[in-house]
């Protein structure tokens, strides 16, 4: 069972990030905005405390102290923040006498240091300015709340952020609007992809242009469904050229069978029995050729470290066929050194050496030689024969399945170079044909494998 993948949305989950993005970047907004509101409402507010206080200071110093609370209460409406204030004057002898003071300041000094200073009144931090006269004996204290300034610092940062508060849902539409028009070339790719028929695999049809990040996906697809496409039609070809070579041979066994029964004559039984035998015989061979084509056609796995002796399986090959070749006054011979390591299967290479000798041998006529050359100079295998050969023109052709030489008398089915030609492409081989051994005037054949990596050394 195919284990199940996780799905998830990716349209939800781009809407979560940029969402959440934007909250994040509008919650730091939002502290900046408060800093930056709280720095320059202290400078504002440090500069009316300094105005304040060279007013109060001025009016102090005319001599009109008893009106400086009603001067002061008249004018708190002109400031953001209510200040509070106390006037000192400098006695003969030397003490400070409190002249006036707002109900939120203490009879003592808060402060005794000039300029700016912060201290605690009641339990909260204020903010106070000293000043001198530098004339008379006069100084005046003015004094706000921090709490009142960080009140005020945060409605200036609120009115500021608002407008993005509430444009926070109509980002959120907007995003959700553009994501989805983003993704909607995968909607479509998904909608053609759901639309192919198994038995029509085509590329995959997208109308009109695709975002670079998509495009290598439905290129990948279409080179797959191609793939897919042209190994459905060569196993389609193969089906029904298996089928017909099957039924050939099983037609004629059915005739020689029905033959052997019906006759009366012993000479004429046996003929049809011996018939019978050979057809078996092409048949069983066929039939191997057939699984042995079928194995081969899934995608190889890799060679890794695989190594093979090519003189040994050489030399086991030969000896298996040999009686093949003395039953028809053959001549079978081997040339190989005493070991030529390949970087190679061993199974794939017994499989191609014994389909190179058989189909030498079977094209070759009664009396003919074949002869096996292993070349570690060269790399290489030559399968040697003086048989009829293959004129140069239908060489390509041989190499595909259930393609049959020019003599048409001979015994095969025409799937043997077909397999090596396979194997050879598993190996990365190369693969050539030249001419063979000379028999009465005329070149045979010669198939020849030159191996991509041979090696020397010990077999892995």
């Amino acid at each position: 069972m195919t284990p199940q993948v996780p799905v998830y949305s990716l349209r939800r989950r781009l809407l979560a990030l940029l969402i959440g993005v934007v909250a994040v970047l509008w919650g730091l907004s939002a502290v900046v905005a408060f800093r930056t509101a709280h720095g320059e409402a202290d400078e504002l507010f440090d500069a009316q405390l300094e105005q304040v206080a060279e007013t109060l200071l001025a009016i102090v110093a005319t001599g009109d102290a008893p009106g400086v609370a009603q001067e002061m209460v008249e004018h708190q409406h002109d400031y953001p923040l209510p200040v509070a204030f106390q006037a000192w004057r400098l006695e003969t002898s030397g003490e400070w006498s409190l002249l006036v003071r707002s109900s939120e300041m203490p009879e003592v000094p808060p402060t005794r240091a000039p300029g700016f200073d912060e201290q605690e009144i009641g339990g909260a931090l204020w903010r106070f300015y000293s000043m001198d006269h530098g004339h008379s004996p006069y100084r005046v204290i003015v004094g706000q709340n921090h709490d009142a300034r960080y009140r005020l610092a945060g409605e200036i940062a609120l009115h500021l952020l608002a407008p993005i508060l509430i444009g926070l849902p109509l980002i959120a539409l907007a995003i959700w609007i553009v994501v989805g028009r983003a993704l909607a070339p995968l909607d479509a790719v998904a909608q053609a992809v759901g639309g192919l028929e198994p038995g029509c695999l085509q590329p995959v049809p997208v109308k009109g242009p695709l975002p670079a990040e998509i495009a290598p996906l439905v290129s990948s697809l279409d080179a797959l469904l191609t793939r897919l496409a042209e190994a459905l039609d060569s196993e389609k070809r193969f089906t029904a050229d298996a089928a017909h070579e099957l039924r050939t041979p099983l037609a004629a066994l059915r005739v020689q069978a029905q033959v052997a029964g019906r006759t009366d004559d012993e000479a004429g039984r046996r003929h049809a029995l011996s018939q019978v035998l050979s057809g078996v015989e092409r048949m069983t061979h066929l039939v191997d050729q057939l699984l042995t084509l079928a194995r081969l056609d899934p995608d190889a796995p890799p060679l890794g470290g695989s190594r093979a002796d090519l003189a040994e399986v050489a030399g086991e090959v030969c000896s298996v066929l040999a009686g093949q070749a003395l039953r028809r006054g053959q001549s079978l011979s081997l040339d190989a050194p005493d070991s030529f390591i390949v970087a190679a299967n061993r199974w794939w290479l017994e499989v191609l050496l014994r389909n190179l000798v058989d189909n030498a041998l079977r094209y070759t006529p009664d009396g003919g030689t074949v002869r096996v050359v292993v070349d570690p100079a060269g790399g290489s295998l030559r399968v040697e024969d003086d048989g009829p050969g293959i004129p140069p023109g239908l060489q390509e052709q041989m190499l595909t399945r259930f393609a049959r030489g020019p003599d048409q008398e001979a015994e095969g089915c025409g799937l043997g170079l077909s397999i090596v030609a396979r194997i050879v492409r598993i190996l990365g081989a190369g693969l050539t044909f030249g001419p063979g051994l000379v028999r009465d005037g005329r070149p045979g054949l010669a198939v020849a494998v030159r191996f991509a990596t041979p090696m020397q050394g010990p077999e892995a």
